[in-house]
């Protein structure tokens, strides 16, 4: 339903909290994201 909105700014803000919050846990469990980090600011 976001991605129907323009500009998708709603989209990429939700993407956008997912991917923290999968960032955070991976590197709870000992991921090292430092390697297989691509999305960059």
């Amino acid at each position: 339903m976001a991605a129907r909105k323009e500009n998708a700014t709603e989209t990429y803000s939700i993407l956008k909290e997912e991917y923290l919050s999968l960032k955070a846990l991976l590197n709870v469990i000992g991921v090292n994201m430092i390697d297989i980090d691509l999305i960059k600011e």
